[in-house]
C-alpha cells in the first residue's frame, strides 16, 4: 500500500511541478513578442494509479491566427499608403508652399503695375512675382520628385526585410524538422516562426499551410510561392523601363523569375506603391498647369509693346523633354517633346508612346494614368517634327530607329521642374498695346475709332521689326456712300472696303475688294493679326488713322489683358474631352490638383480607420484564445500550488506508514 502511494504521490508532485512551470512561463511571457500561451494536459496513468502521460502545447485558433495576418496586412497598406499622401497633402495645404498663392499676388502685381504703366516700380514687383512663382512650381515638382524617391528607398529597405523574414521562416521550418523530439524547444521555435510571419503580414498580404512534418508554406495572396520545402524566394527591385524611377519588384525562386504586380502585393510594400500611384497624376497636373499658364502669359506679352518700344517677347521658357528608349530597342532613334507655341489650353497630363514599325514608319500613341493607351496617328518617313493635333505638343525625332524600337514621352510629368523666367528686365513686360488709334480733327462726324483686339505681332501679321508694315491697314476713309474705304500707309493705295452695312464694327473681318467682292482676309486675327471698330455717326470725307504706339507707355491694354488672363478658362480639365468647352482657370487647376490629394488623403484616412478597427477586432478574439490572461494564470498558480503540497503531503504519507511497518517488523 505504501508503495502504490509513494507512487501515486510522486507522480502527482511531478504533474503538478510541470503544471506550475507551464503556468510561470506563461506569467513571465506576458510582454513577450510572439509568444503564444501553453498549457500542460495531464493523463490518468494507464497502467495502475496516479498520472500518467503530460504533454504541453500551444494554445492556438489557426482560422483566427489566419483573420489577424490578413487584417494585419490590410491595416499596414492602408496605413502606409496615408502616411505618405498625408505628407504631400500637408505640403500642398501649407499657403507658404502653395502654387495658388503665388499665381494670386503674380497677377495682384500685374493690376498695380497697371495703375501707373510707365513707372518702373510696379513693373519690378510683378518681375519679382514671376521669379517666385517659377520658383515655387519648381519646389514643388522637386518635393514631388523628393516623395517618390523616398517611397523608392523605403520599397527597397522594406524589400530586404522582406527577403529576411522569408529566410528566417525558411531556417525555423527546418529547425522545427530536426528538433521534433525535443517537444519545448519545438513550441519555442513554433513562436518564432509566427512572430516571423506576423511581421511579413506586415510587408505584404500572405497564405500560410502548416505540413505533417511541422513546417510551413508561404505564398503570397496571388498563389506565388515564398516559402516551400527545400527553397525560398526572394525578392527584388528593378529599375523600371524605360523610367527608372518606376521601379518594380522581380520574385526570383531557384531560376525562375517573375514580375510582381505591385497590386497584388498588400501590405506595406502594396501601400508604399499605392502611394506612388497616386501621386504621380499630381505631378503631371502641376506640370500641364505650368505649360498652360505659361504658353498662356507668353503669347499674350507678345501681343503688347514694353518700354523699349519693342514688341514683347516670351515671359516664360520650358525645357523640351527627352524621350526614354525602352532597354529593348535596337536602333538609334531617339525623340523629344515640346509644347506647341499658343496651344497651351490644348496640354494634357498623358503620356504618350512613339512606336516605330519600321525604320521609316512610325505610331503615336497617348497613355492614360490607368496606362490605357489609345492611337493618335500613323505616318512614314517622319519629320524632323511631328505634330500630335489636339494635344498642344510636337515630337522632335531623330537617329535610326528599329521596327519594334519604342519610346516613351512624357510632357508634364517635368514641365514645372523645367519652367524657368525668361526675362531679367522689368522693361520687357509689355503692358501697352502696340497701335494707338486716332480720328483726324477734321472729322465732321461724331464717329470713334478702337482697337478691338490684337491678336498676332509674327508671321503673316501686319507688324515689321517694332513698327507697322507699309503695307498693313493704317488709314480708315468714309465715302459718299458711308462705306469703310481702308488703306495702306500712304493712304492711296486701298486695300478693300467694309460696307456701310457693317456700322464699322470689326472693320478687318468685313473688308471686301472690291466692295460687294470677296472678303480680303480670310482670318484677320491672323492677317493683318488686329482688328478694329468704328463707333458714333460718321460722314462722307471723316478719316481715322493707326499707327505703331512709339512711347505709348502711359498705355496699359496688354497690360490689363495680361491680368485678366487670371480669370480666363485656359487649362484643359478633361484630357478625354473637347479641348474648346472643357477648361478651368489656373487657380481652379491647381485648387483641383489640391482637392484631389486631399481627396485620396481622405479617403486613405477612411480605409486605415476601419482596417484599424478591423484589426482590433481579429486581435482581440485571437488573444482571447492565445494570449496571456494574468487573473487565470494567477488562479491556476494557486490550484497548482495547493495540488503541489497535497501530493506532496500523499507522499509524506506514504513514507510515514513505510516508515511504521519497517520499525513493526524490527
Amino acid at each position: 500500500m505504501a508503495s502504490d502511494l509513494l507512487g501515486i504521490g510522486t507522480s502527482g508532485v511531478m504533474a503538478q511541478q510541470r503544471l506550475l512551470q507551464t503556468t510561470s512561463n506563461n506569467i513571465v511571457n506576458v510582454n513577450s513578442q510572439g509568444y503564444v500561451r501553453e498549457r500542460t494536459l495531464v493523463y490518468t496513468n494507464s497502467v495502475g494509479l496516479g498520472t500518467g502521460d503530460m504533454v504541453t502545447q500551444r494554445v492556438i485558433n489557426n482560422y483566427a491566427q489566419g483573420e489577424m495576418r490578413r487584417d494585419t496586412s490590410a491595416y499596414h497598406a492602408s496605413g502606409t499608403r496615408y502616411d505618405q499622401l498625408f505628407q504631400m497633402d500637408s505640403l500642398l495645404g501649407d499657403t507658404s508652399n502653395s502654387v495658388g498663392t503665388t499665381i494670386t499676388s503674380y497677377f495682384k502685381a500685374f493690376h498695380t503695375a497697371n495703375e501707373s504703366p510707365a513707372e518702373i516700380g510696379g513693373r519690378k514687383t510683378t518681375l519679382s512675382e514671376l521669379n517666385g512663382m517659377v520658383n515655387r512650381y519648381q519646389t514643388l515638382s522637386a518635393q514631388f520628385d523628393k516623395q517618390s524617391d523616398t517611397i523608392n528607398s523605403t520599397i527597397s529597405d522594406e524589400t530586404d526585410r522582406v527577403n529576411s523574414l522569408l529566410n528566417s521562416i525558411n531556417d525555423l521550418n527546418q529547425a522545427i524538422i530536426r528538433t521534433n523530439g525535443s517537444p519545448e524547444e519545438n513550441l519555442m521555435l513554433f513562436d518564432q516562426r509566427d512572430e516571423a510571419v506576423r511581421q511579413l503580414s506586415e510587408k505584404m498580404d500572405i497564405r500560410t499551410v502548416t505540413q505533417p512534418n511541422g513546417s510551413m508554406l508561404v505564398n503570397m495572396s496571388t498563389g506565388h510561392s515564398l516559402v516551400l520545402d527545400g527553397g525560398v524566394a526572394q525578392f527584388k527591385m528593378v529599375a523600371g523601363d524605360p523610367d527608372s524611377r518606376d521601379s518594380t519588384l522581380q520574385l526570383t525562386l531557384g531560376s525562375n523569375k517573375a514580375k510582381v504586380n505591385d497590386q497584388d502585393l498588400g501590405g506595406g510594400l502594396g501601400g508604399l506603391f499605392s502611394a506612388r500611384r497616386d501621386l504621380e497624376p499630381s505631378k503631371r497636373e502641376l506640370g500641364q498647369l505650368a505649360a498652360a499658364m505659361a504658353d498662356a502669359m507668353n503669347q499674350q506679352n507678345r501681343l503688347g509693346m514694353d518700354l523699349d518700344n519693342e514688341i514683347g517677347g516670351d515671359l516664360f521658357t520650358l525645357e523640351a523633354s527627352k524621350g526614354l528608349p525602352y532597354g529593348s530597342n535596337t536602333g538609334s532613334g531617339a525623340a523629344s517633346v515640346s509644347f506647341v507655341p499658343g496651344k497651351g489650353r490644348e496640354v494634357t497630363t498623358f503620356d504618350y508612346e512613339v512606336q516605330f514599325n519600321s525604320a521609316t514608319g512610325y505610331e503615336v500613341f497617348s497613355i492614360d494614368g490607368s496606362g490605357n493607351r489609345t492611337s493618335l496617328m500613323t505616318g512614314t518617313t517622319p519629320p524632323a517634327k511631328v505634330g500630335v493635333a489636339g494635344h498642344g505638343i510636337e515630337i522632335d525625332l531623330s537617329g535610326t530607329p528599329a521596327a519594334g524600337d519604342k519610346i516613351l514621352l512624357q510632357p508634364t510629368k517635368h514641365a514645372a521642374a523645367g519652367l524657368k523666367a525668361a526675362i531679367t528686365r522689368p522693361e520687357d513686360i509689355a503692358l501697352a498695346s502696340p497701335l494707338k488709334a486716332d480720328k483726324n480733327s477734321q472729322n465732321i462726324g461724331s464717329g470713334e475709332i478702337k482697337m478691338t483686339g490684337v491678336y498676332n505681332t509674327g508671321t503673316g501679321s501686319g507688324f515689321g521689326t517694332n513698327s507697322l508694315a507699309p503695307g498693313a491697314p493704317q488709314v480708315v476713309k468714309i465715302d459718299n456712300s458711308g462705306n469703310y474705304e481702308v488703306y495702306a500707309a500712304d493712304g492711296t493705295t486701298l486695300i478693300g472696303v467694309a460696307p456701310a452695312s457693317s456700322k464699322g464694327q470689326n472693320l478687318m473681318a468685313a473688308l471686301e475688294s472690291p466692295l460687294g467682292g470677296p472678303k480680303v482676309y480670310a482670318d484677320p486675327k491672323a492677317t493683318p493679326g488686329y482688328d478694329f471698330s468704328i463707333t458714333g455717326k460718321v460722314e462722307a470725307k471723316d478719316s481715322f488713322n493707326l499707327s505703331y504706339n512709339k512711347n505709348g507707355f502711359a498705355d496699359n491694354a496688354n497690360g490689363l489683358t495680361l491680368a485678366e488672363l487670371q480669370n480666363k478658362e485656359l487649362v484643359r480639365k478633361n484630357n478625354n474631352a473637347a479641348t474648346s468647352n472643357d477648361k478651368m482657370t489656373f487657380n481652379d487647376a491647381y485648387s483641383a490638383l489640391v482637392t484631389g490629394v486631399g481627396n485620396k488623403t481622405s479617403q486613405a484616412k477612411t480605409l486605415l480607420q476601419a482596417n484599424e478597427a478591423k484589426l482590433t477586432q481579429s486581435t482581440g478574439i485571437y488573444e482571447s484564445v492565445s494570449g496571456v490572461n494574468l487573473e487565470e494564470e494567477a488562479a491556476n498558480l494557486i490550484r497548482f500550488q495547493q495540488s503541489y503540497a497535497a501530493s506532496a503531503q500523499i507522499v509524506n504519507t506514504a513514507k510515514t506508514i513505510f516508515d511504521t511497518l519497517l520499525s513493526s517488523v524490527r
